[in-house]
């Protein structure tokens, strides 16, 4: 038996600078609720409902990017630098695309992604202009995120990171000067300000990278992945995010149908789950990094190490973010709203916020190392089943039948969440068994060959 090296160091080497540029992502978001919610919180619904649909096109979008990550990590490992660039490059092409056909779907749907689902139309007219703004900042992103999957696969990951917190302080200047005047359109506004200067930082830093050549960032016509390859990773990872975003987005609309101070309520607990989401995030991005170079280089006892060293970590980050939660509740929820009587909701049910967390977290870790091994669809109908077809289901039951509210709401997450992670732990721990067993992984170093030939143009 081959033997295997310790991952914990590289892990948190890292997941440390990438859960930075993911807690940068959401820390957007936190300011746009915190000031919103301090300097017009009466608008709270109105940017909940604006950002639900966005959520639902932008995660997809971002999965259909993760290809880059997982074929730039694997290029590297075949000994194949180059082919790092020709991801990137394919990549950008697919995050334009995919944003400019997010953006229009959005624009052409308009209010009636708010009344299908039964939204007063009160509530439904106001949120729909926010949705709109934000809708224009989703190319922007995308081009971020391709730009940053890159740069995580060769190792680079604090480029990304310093520009993700420069563009959150452009984003926080902006809302404090057009919120208090344009309440959650202006806040909106100011998220499309901050991706503007997201994007082209990023993309000019790597453009100037001193060892830009060796990964071939500005040479056409190198031997790497091909657009298939790229989508045979991405669209699957789309499908899962849409589907869990989706129906995260459907507990929005529950909450929405139950009364604007629900849906304040749960908008903000959700976005401080999203907040401890980032850290497990940046360890789901770390693992498939080191488990993508495992395969690459045919080191199954490698990959299965580095994914558990990642499933392990993660469990230890979400333990001590909910022991935090738990022991500031009071102090978390008012330094979101300035309505006390909204503030003590919010306080009284982050114990439960708090347990969903590790199994949030260990999911998306796990669904990551999969991937990263080549097992693409397994995790898709895992999150098809957990959170499209139970969440929902419970949540309604519990939020609306059951008259729970808000607790109902993260009672379905919880256990969604719980479902999802068992059953891709226990396929994560099946197939690591086998390979290392077999001494090849399932995805090996020649199937990679065939499917990223080489190609005489990057597009």
């Amino acid at each position: 038996m081959a033997a295997s090296r310790p991952y914990v160091a590289d892990l948190l080497r890292l997941a440390g600078p990438v859960a930075l540029a993911r807690l940068g992502i959401i820390g957007m978001a936190i300011v746009d609720v915190v000031v919103v919610g301090q300097l017009a919180p009466d608008e709270l619904p109105h940017q909940a409902l604006g950002w639900a649909p966005t959520a639902v096109f932008l995660v997809a979008a971002i999965g259909l990017l993760q290809g880059v990550q997982v074929w730039a990590a694997r290029s590297l490992g075949e000994k194949n630098p180059e082919g790092a660039g020709v991801a990137l490059r394919r990549g950008l092409v697919l995050a334009f695309v995919a944003g400019l056909v997010s953006m229009a779907a959005m624009w052409l749907a308009g209010i009636n992604l708010f009344t299908v689902f039964g939204i007063d139309q009160d509530l439904a007219a106001p949120s729909t202009p926010v949705m709109r703004i934000l809708a224009l900042s989703i190319p922007l992103h995308l081009l971020y995120i391709a730009g940053t999957y890159f740069l995580e696969a060769i190792k680079k990951p604090g480029v990304s990171t310093a520009v993700m917190w420069g563009a959150n302080v452009v984003n926080l200047a902006l809302n404090l000067w057009w919120v208090p005047e344009h309440g959650a359109i202006g806040s909106a506004w100011a998220t499309v300000g901050a991706r503007v200067f997201l994007a082209g930082a990023l993309l000019a830093c790597i453009f100037l990278l001193r060892d830009g050549a060796h990964y071939g960032v500005r040479k056409l016509g190198a031997p790497g992945p091909s657009y298939r390859a790229l989508l045979a990773v991405g669209i699957a990872a789309a499908v899962s995010q849409a589907v869990e975003a989706g129906a995260f987005s459907a507990m929005t609309v529950i909450a929405g149908r139950l009364g604007a101070d629900v849906v304040a309520a749960y908008q903000i607990l959700l976005n401080l789950m999203a907040f401890v989401f980032m850290l497990a995030l940046g360890l789901a991005a770390a693992t498939a990094v080191l488990v993508s170079e495992a395969v690459g280089r045919t080191a199954p006892h490698d990959a299965a190490r580095a994914g558990w060293t990642g499933i392990g970590l993660n469990a230890i980050a979400m333990i001590i973010a909910a022991i935090v939660i738990l022991l500031f509740s009071e102090q978390i929820a008012r330094a979101y709203t300035a309505d006390l009587v909204l503030a003590g909701l919010i306080a009284s049910l982050m114990w439960i916020t708090a347990i969903v967390l590790h199994p949030d977290g260990a999911q998306v870790v796990t669904a990551s190392a999969l991937r990263a091994r080549g097992d693409n669809w397994f995790p898709t109908f895992s999150h098809i089943a957990a959170y499209a077809v139970v969440m929902p289901v419970l949540g309604y039951w519990l939020a609306e039948v059951e008259g729970q509210g808000v607790a109902g709401l993260l009672f379905a997450i919880f256990w969604s969440s719980v479902l999802s992670a068992a059953v891709l732990l226990m396929r994560w721990w099946a197939l690591a068994r086998s390979e290392v067993r077999n001494q090849k992984p399932e995805v090996g170093s020649a199937a990679t060959r065939r499917a990223a030939a080489p190609n005489s143009s990057d597009f």
